[in-house]
C-alpha cells in the first residue's frame, strides 16, 4: 500500500526490520512469573488478537498488563510520559512545551486524586494492571525483547507505576471533553470583527440535520430501582466518530445491531489494541488503550455498545484579575485569595538545570495563559475533565454489566469525559446515553472568556444525572449519534454549542429509513459511505446561480468547473473528479470570502486550527466553515458576500481558482483530478519526524475517500493541503446481538507496535478496503484461528 521507498529506505527498513524480528515477544510455550495466583493460557489468533482465559481479576489484568507491555512497550512510554509532563527527559527541548502544558493541566495530580475516589476492587485491577506490565519488563524475555525505539533513543524504560495509568487515563479524558478553546476563538472573532459580524460565523446546523434525540422521541421513564422515577484522541485532541443501533424490528435478523467507529488520528501503532478477557464473570472483548485496563468498546455476553464524543459543554474559561504587587493573590468578589503555586520541575535532556514551571491555580482551576500562547490575559481553565472523580469505576462496571439498568449504573460514575454511548443487548433492547458532567451557569452560557474576580459567572450546580439525554427502545427503531447536536431545542437544559455540523448523522439516518431490513452488510457499506451531502447542497446551488439554460455566456475554466461539478454524483471516492472540484472550490470560497477581512491567520484559527499540534490541534469550530459558507451564499443579503462582489462573481472566483490551482497540481486533463491522487492518508510513527527514520517506522500514504462530512470521515486540518491529516476511523465494529459470534471488527494498522513482526501493518489493507475480521467470541472460533498458545505460570 506504501509507495515505493527509495534505495536508501529499502536498505535501512530492511536491516532494522530483521534487528525488529530478532526482538518478537514470546508467544507460545510457558513462561514462569512472580505475581499470579493461578496459571493464565494466552492465545493469539492471526490478526494478531489476545484472548485472556485466567481463574480471576487479579490474572486477568495482571495478564492484560503484559500483553499489553508485549505488543506497545514503546507507544506505552509514551503515553505515559505525556501524561506526567516527562517527555522532555527522553526527547529534549523538542518536548518541552507539551511538558509545560501537561503538568499546567495537572494530569498527574488528579490521577492521585482519582485513586482516593477509587474503591478497593478497583484499586487491586490496576494494581494488577501494572504487576503485569512490570512482569515483561523485568523478565528475561521482555530484557532480551525490548522494542527498537528504546535502543535507537538509548532509552531504558522505568517501571510501570501505577499513577502512570492514572495519569494517562485523565488525558484521554481530557482530549475527549470541550469547550473551552472555543471561547478564545470566539473572542478574538469578536475583537476582530464586532460582534455582529462574529455572531455569524457561529456553530450552526442545516436546518435539515438531525440531533440524536428529535422531536417526538421521548425521554424514557427508567424501570428498576437504578433510577427510579427518573426520567428518560502524543495523542491529539481531535474530535469525531460515528456509532449508531439498530432494533430487531428494523434489522433482517430480528436482533439488534450495534455500529461504532471512533475517528482519531491515526499512528503506527494505532491507539487501539484489540483483547478478549475471560475470568469468572468477566467476559468481554474489543479495543482497549495500551496503559488502561480493561475494554473500552465492545460487547460482553449482554451487551454491546460504542461511544463518540458528545461535545456537550463542560469547560470555562475566566479572566483572573491578579495583584501587580504581589503577584500570587488574585480577586474575588472584592477580596484577594492567594493562589496555589505548584513548582514542577521538568528534567530537559541535554540541559544541565532542569526547567522549573511555576503552576498557579486559582478557584477557578489552573492558569494556562503561558502554556496556550495567550500571555496577556489571566486566563485559568474551569474543566469537569479537570476535576477528580471515579470514571475508571464506570469502566470496569460497564465490561461486567447484563442489562440496561447496570449500564446506566456504570454511566454514572463516568463525570468525564462527555461521550455519547450507544447500547444494545441480548434481550432486544437499544439505547443511548450521554456521560459527563455539565455545568449549571449563573449566568450565560459560558461561550466567551468571563470576568473571574466578580462572582457572577460562577458555575453554581450540575445537570442531573437522571436528567442527562438518554433513550431506551425509541419509536423510530435507531438511533444515530455522530458528534451532531444532541437534543432538540426544548431540552430543559443548556448543553452547549460545541457539537460538529450533522450532515455525518443526516446520512446515516436517511440510509436507515430507507431500509427496514437491515443486514451486517448494509451497515459495512455505511461505514464505508462516501456521500458528501453539503456537496450536493453546492452543486444544487451553482444550478440555480448558473442555470443551464444561459450557461453557454459562461466561458474558459468557469463553464468547464461547472460541467464537472454539475455531472457529480456527490460521492467522494478516490478516483472521483467531481469530488476534487468541489473541495478545492469550496477551500477558494472560504478563503475568498474571510481572509480579506479576518486575515489568513484567524480565518485558519476560526476554521479549526488548535492552539497545539499535539495536545489540540482543532477545536469545535472545526467544519462549520462550510454551513457557515453555504448559508452565506444562499442569503442575498448577506454582507460578507457583498464584501467579495456578490455571489456570482465570488463563484466564478471560486471556480477559476480551484481550476488553476488543480491544472498546476495534476496537470491540464480533467481525467487526472481524482480525489484520491489529493486526498490521501499517512499513518505516521513517533520517530518518522526524524528522516531517514520516516521510510522505516511510517505506513502510507495510501489514497482515501471521503471528508470530514462523510460517514466514512477522513478530515483535513485546516490551512493545510487535502491530505487526510485530521481523523480518520481508528477502529470499526458490528455487532449483532443474536450472533455475537458473527461480530466484526478491524484496526487500521494493526496489533503489534514492533517492527518486524507480522501484526505491525497487517490489518492496513482490509481496513482500506472496508473488510473486517471476526471477533472471535467462542472457545471453538478462537481454537479454529489460533496462531500461538502461552501460558504464564505462577512462579515464586
Amino acid at each position: 500500500m506504501s509507495p515505493q521507498r527509495p534505495f536508501i529506505g529499502r536498505v535501512l527498513a530492511g536491516g532494522l526490520t530483521w534487528l525488529g524480528r530478532r526482538r518478537l515477544a514470546q508467544t507460545s510455550g510457558t513462561l514462569s512469573l512472580p505475581g499470579l495466583t493461578a496459571s493464565v493460557e494466552i492465545i493469539r489468533d492471526r490478526w494478531g488478537v489476545p484472548h485472556i482465559y485466567a481463574a480471576n481479576d487479579h490474572d486477568v489484568f495482571f495478564a492484560q498488563g503484559f500483553v499489553h507491555a508485549q505488543d506497545r512497550l514503546w507507544q506505552m512510554e509514551l503515553n505515559r510520559r505525556l501524561a506526567t509532563g516527562r517527555l522532555s527527559e527522553m526527547l529534549g527541548d523538542l518536548a518541552l512545551d507539551t511538558d509545560r502544558a501537561t503538568r499546567t493541566f495537572g494530569f498527574e495530580r488528579l490521577g492521585r486524586a482519582d485513586w482516593e475516589l477509587l474503591p478497593a476492587e478497583d484499586r487491586q485491577r490496576i494494581e494488577a494492571y501494572c504487576a503485569g506490565i512490570n512482569a515483561w519488563l523485568d523478565s528475561p524475555a521482555g530484557k532480551r525483547c525490548r522494542p527498537l525505539e528504546f535502543t535507537l533513543l538509548r532509552h531504558r524504560p522505568q517501571p510501570w507505576r501505577v499513577e502512570d495509568t492514572l495519569a494517562f487515563s485523565r488525558v484521554m479524558n481530557w482530549q475527549m471533553s470541550h469547550a473551552w478553546y472555543g471561547e478564545v476563538i470566539r473572542a478574538q472573532l469578536i475583537a476582530a470583527l464586532g460582534p455582529e459580524r462574529a455572531a455569524e460565523l457561529e456553530i450552526s446546523d442545516a436546518a435539515d440535520n438531525p440531533a440524536v434525540l428529535p422531536a417526538g422521541i421521548e425521554f424514557n421513564a427508567l424501570a428498576g430501582a437504578a433510577l427510579a422515577g427518573a426520567h428518560d484522541p502524543f495523542l491529539k485532541r481531535r474530535m469525531g466518530s460515528n456509532a449508531w443501533a439498530i432494533s430487531g424490528s428494523r434489522s433482517a435478523s430480528g436482533h439488534p445491531i450495534l455500529c461504532n467507529d471512533m475517528h482519531l488520528q491515526l499512528t503506527v501503532p494505532g491507539i487501539w489494541h484489540q483483547v478478549h478477557l475471560e475470568a469468572g464473570d468477566l467476559r468481554v472483548t474489543g479495543v482497549s488503550v495500551p496503559g488502561l485496563p480493561g475494554v473500552v468498546a465492545g460487547h460482553n455476553a449482554h451487551i454491546a455498545w460504542g461511544i463518540t464524543l458528545a461535545f456537550t459543554d463542560c469547560e470555562d474559561l475566566f479572566v483572573e484579575k491578579f495583584d501587580p504587587d504581589q503577584p500570587r493573590r488574585y480577586e474575588f468578589k472584592g477580596q484577594w485569595l492567594d493562589a496555589e503555586v505548584i513548582r514542577e520541575t521538568i528534567q530537559v535532556k541535554g540541559r544541565r538545570e532542569p526547567h522549573v514551571e511555576e503552576v498557579l491555580v486559582t478557584r477557578h482551576g489552573p492558569v494556562i495563559s503561558d502554556v496556550i500562547g495567550q500571555p496577556g490575559q489571566r486566563l485559568a481553565v474551569s474543566s469537569m475533565a479537570l476535576r477528580p472523580c471515579p470514571a475508571l469505576h464506570g469502566w470496569f462496571a460497564l465490561n461486567r454489566a447484563r442489562n440496561w439498568d447496570e449500564f446506566v449504573e456504570a454511566m454514572r460514575p463516568i463525570e468525564a469525559p462527555q461521550l455519547n454511548f450507544a447500547y444494545a443487548d441480548v434481550d432486544g433492547n437499544i439505547g443511548y446515553w450521554v456521560t459527563g458532567k455539565v455545568p449549571i451557569r449563573a449566568r450565560g452560557q459560558g461561550v466567551v472568556p468571563a470576568p473571574g474576580w466578580t462572582g457572577e459567572d460562577e458555575w453554581i450546580g450540575e445537570v442531573p444525572f437522571e436528567e442527562m439525554p438518554h433513550a431506551l427502545n425509541p419509536a423510530a427503531g435507531y438511533l444515530v449519534h455522530c458528534n451532531n447536536r444532541i437534543a432538540p431545542d426544548d431540552y430543559p437544559h443548556y448543553l452547549g454549542n460545541a457539537w460538529m455540523n450533522g450532515y455525518r448523522a443526516r446520512r446515516l439516518a436517511d440510509l436507515l429509513v430507507s431500509n427496514d431490513r437491515v443486514t451486517a452488510a448494509d451497515c459495512r457499506a455505511m461505514q464505508m459511505d462516501v456521500t458528501c451531502l453539503p456537496g450536493l447542497e453546492f452543486v444544487r446551488l451553482l444550478a440555480e446561480v448558473f442555470p443551464q439554460a444561459n450557461r453557454g455566456v459562461e466561458a474558459g475554466d468557469v463553464a468547464r468547473a461547472l460541467d464537472l461539478l454539475t455531472a457529480w454524483d456527490g460521492r467522494l471516492s478516490t478516483d472521483s473528479v467531481g469530488g476534487s472540484l468541489y473541495e478545492v472550490t469550496r477551500t477558494a470560497l472560504v478563503r475568498a470570502l474571510f481572509a480579506p477581512i479576518m486575515g489568513e491567520s484567524l480565518t485558519t484559527r476560526w476554521r479549526g486550527q488548535g492552539f497545539h499540534p499535539v495536545l489540540m490541534c482543532t477545536h469545535e469550530f472545526y467544519g462549520h466553515d462550510t454551513v457557515v459558507l453555504l448559508r452565506m451564499l444562499r442569503d442575498p443579503d448577506s454582507w460578507w458576500v457583498g464584501q467579495a462582489g456578490g455571489r456570482e462573481a465570488l463563484l466564478r472566483r471560486g471556480l477559476t481558482e480551484a481550476v488553476a490551482w488543480l491544472t498546476a497540481e495534476l496537470g491540464p486533463e480533467p481525467q487526472g483530478w481524482q480525489w484520491g491522487r489529493l486526498h490521501h492518508i499517512a499513518l505516521p510513527h513517533a520517530l518518522g519526524v526524524q528522516k531517514p527514520l520516516d521510510l522505516v517506522f511510517n505506513r502510507g500514504p495510501l489514497p482515501i475517500g471521503g471528508d470530514t462530512d462523510t460517514p466514512l470521515q477522513t478530515a483535513t486540518l485546516p490551512g493545510a493541503a487535502f491530505a487526510n491529516d485530521a481523523w480518520a476511523p481508528s477502529m470499526r465494529h458490528i455487532i449483532d446481538m443474536g450472533d455475537l459470534e458473527g461480530a466484526v471488527a478491524v484496526l487500521p494498522v494493526g496489533q503489534s507496535g514492533h517492527l518486524g513482526s507480522p501484526h505491525y501493518d497487517d490489518l492496513l489493507e482490509l481496513w482500506s478496503r472496508g473488510e473486517y475480521h471476526p471477533m472471535l467470541w467462542s472457545r471453538a472460533q478462537v481454537e479454529k484461528h489460533a496462531e500461538a498458545k502461552l501460558t504464564l505460570a505462577r512462579g515464586g
